[in-house]
């Protein structure tokens, strides 16, 4: 029989179950109060009131996105690093179609200086939302220090634009630079095995090339100069200038500066860019005369477009039925697994589809695209869901943002329809596979890998030794092969015959008002004009439904991958180190190669002129002082 324990460690015992019990609940306490704490900091603030004759600040921040996160990690990251400031797009058009039939905003003044990363098709969709507000009969003033092309093309369809006397506007059109790193890949000893299918499938160059290809090269000029006659034309529509004035502008603008002696606004008012160049003193003195001066802070009464929003939420008219519109957003690079801020996980996408496809108020699906694509496993494991959701009857539109390329057009190609703006970058139906393999800077080391095996293939895929010739067949194969599905795929779903497909994939990258000439793409148009268009195929008018966005159910795994993925690194990581190289294409090799079969249909779309980068959040805003 076992002795009992005497008094003293029973006692002990006890007190140590005590101490760890009291250590867990206050674990369990601080989880929940932190995010708590953290959100109304940060997020929280008094209730907001619509005044007469305001102005609606409309003030983008940071990236435009898609759909900003909303998760805990989010919320606890904020401790550990400054949150990338975002801007949703959705937010940005419906505080502008809201104050349109706002009696009590008598104008939109747009302040543009903190707009961050902007894609073309993008910046459309906020243009049109300028335009419709000015249809409205109410003015439309943009105000910055200094322009860039993205803030320009917004500020160009004011009513009347200003600039500071020490700015300037700065437009250089549209590029596509990158590093390419075969020479170091060479040095290092790292073998990066490429499999590709497609002439223009340029996406592999940085790793075998030195330089861009004659034939990337000749693709990515005609892309790039539709997008650049688009931005010309829209900008010029408005002002009292030609497209043509633009390229001037653009080329003598050196020889310009030095005959002004370097006094940038003068060339820039002198050009009818701008139209009138005053301090920001002054130009809140002209918006006090309009809508009058707030005494609580002495500028001119507005409301900043976030707490515009949040006051007006409660007053938008509930519609007439239960039905919904279900919005799924697809953002950033397609990879296997779940999502993380600015990496669409296939599992988590192809869920939430399969959600509004099993939810009976869910009458059809509006799937939003900016994304280059990546992983062909997780891409189609989403297209399949699409497939499924029009076969249980409820049709789907795609609405194409900014890019929806590659991989972004295999989750697209089976909806019932396709819209994208004319400068929306799309198509690049092409595929590849890469695998990395590092047997030689292993050795160098000092490490030898050996061992043995029961076939030729036991062992193939480790990246410590180089890939044999046949692995490297099989995998050629793999990507020949998914490369005629993909091709396949796109002319059963575009009605299209097969040679036809043929004539204009191999990875070649279109605009959307090309893809539209071509028949990738039905519509051109924004997403208003896509969400339009599905409840029209869901048989809802107007008023008769609500916007259903899925987001991602949170869980604690969830949490830590978005805590790590948009915080840590970010902290550890210095900005200047950060933005040194083509941080694209190593952060993909990083984080992208997640396809299990190795197979990629990702296309490099980021253009060089993009501007710089850089949350609706309910916290009262700045005001302009």
């Amino acid at each position: 029989m076992a002795k009992k324990p005497s008094l003293i460690r029973r006692l002990f015992r006890g007190l140590w179950r005590t101490i760890v019990l009291f250590y867990a609940l206050l674990a369990i306490v601080l989880l929940l109060v932190v995010p708590a704490g953290v959100y109304f900091a940060f997020f929280s603030g008094p209730n907001v009131v619509v005044e007469q004759d305001t102005a609606l600040v409309w003030a983008p921040t940071g990236d435009l996105v898609e759909q900003r996160s909303r998760g805990v990690g989010n919320l606890v990251g904020a401790l550990v690093s400054e949150p990338r400031r975002q801007s949703v797009v959705r937010n940005l058009i419906e505080s502008l179609d809201r104050a349109a039939d706002d009696e009590r905003i008598k104008l939109a003044f747009l302040k543009l200086d903190e707009l961050g990363g902007a894609q073309p098709g993008q910046v459309q969709d906020l243009v049109a939302a300028v335009d419709r507000f000015k249809q409205s009969g109410k003015p439309v003033v943009a105000w910055a220090p200094s322009y860039n092309q993205a803030q320009y093309a917004l500020a160009s369809h004011a009513d009347t634009l200003y600039m500071d006397p020490l700015g300037y506007v700065f437009i250089s059109g549209y590029g596509v630079y990158r590093n390419y790193y075969k020479d170091a890949l060479d040095k290092l000893g790292v073998k990066i095995n490429v499999f590709r299918v497609g002439e223009y499938k340029s996406y592999v160059e940085p790793y075998t090339r030195n330089d861009m290809s004659p034939q990337a090269r000749a693709a990515n000029k005609t892309w790039m100069n539709s997008l650049w006659q688009t931005y010309r034309d829209e900008v010029s529509a408005q002002r009292d200038f030609t497209a043509a004035q633009i390229s001037d502008y653009i080329d003598t603008l050196p020889q310009a500066l030095k005959r002004a002696g370097g006094d940038a606004a003068e060339i820039a008012s002198n050009a009818k860019l701008v139209d009138k160049v005053a301090s920001l003193a002054d130009v809140r003195d002209a918006m006090r005369e309009q809508v009058g001066t707030d005494e609580s802070h002495g500028s001119f009464r507005q409301i900043n477009h976030v707490d515009y929003l949040n006051a007006t939420d409660a007053d938008q008219p509930a519609p007439r039925t239960d039905s919904r519109i279900a919005v799924v957003v697809v953002e950033g690079a397609i990879v296997d697994g779940e999502s993380v801020p600015a990496r669409a996980g296939g599992d988590t996408i192809a869920r939430m589809i399969a959600d509004a496809r099993r939810d009976d108020h869910v009458a059809a699906l509006l799937l939003r695209v900016n994304s280059p694509g990546g992983s062909v496993t997780a891409s189609e494991r989403i297209r399949q869901q699409v497939v499924l959701t029009r076969e249980a009857g409820k049709p789907v539109v795609v609405s194409m943002a900014g890019v929806a390329a590659s991989g972004g057009y295999w989750i697209s190609m089976n909806a019932n329809q396709i819209w994208a703006q004319p400068s929306t970058i799309t198509g690049s139906i092409g595929i590849f596979g890469i695998v990395p393999t590092f047997s030689k800077p292993l050795e160098k080391l000092g490490i030898h890998t050996d061992g043995v095996g029961t076939t030729p293939l036991s062992g193939a895929m480790r990246l410590d030794r180089p890939l044999s010739e046949p692995v490297k067949m099989m995998l050629q194969a793999g990507v020949e092969h998914g490369y005629d599905q993909f091709v396949g795929r796109v002319a059963k779903a575009r009605d299209m015959q097969e040679d036809a497909v043929r004539r204009i994939a191999e990875g070649r990258v279109w605009s959307g008002d090309d893809a539209e000439r071509i028949g990738l793409v039905d519509k051109l148009g924004g997403t208003l004009d896509a969400e339009k268009a599905t409840a029209k195929l869901a048989g809802l008018g107007a008023g008769d439904y609500a916007l259903q966005p899925m987001q991602p159910p949170a869980d604690w795994r969830a949490t830590i991958r978005e805590f790590l993925s948009s915080h840590v690194e970010s902290a550890l990581v210095p900005a200047w180190l950060a933005g040194l190289t083509d941080a694209s294409a190593l952060e993909w090799l990083r984080n992208g190669l997640s396809d299990p079969r190795h197979v990629y249909a990702h296309c490099f779309c980021e253009l060089d002129s993009s501007a710089s980068s850089a949350r609706r959040v309910s916290s009262p805003q700045p005001i302009v002082e």
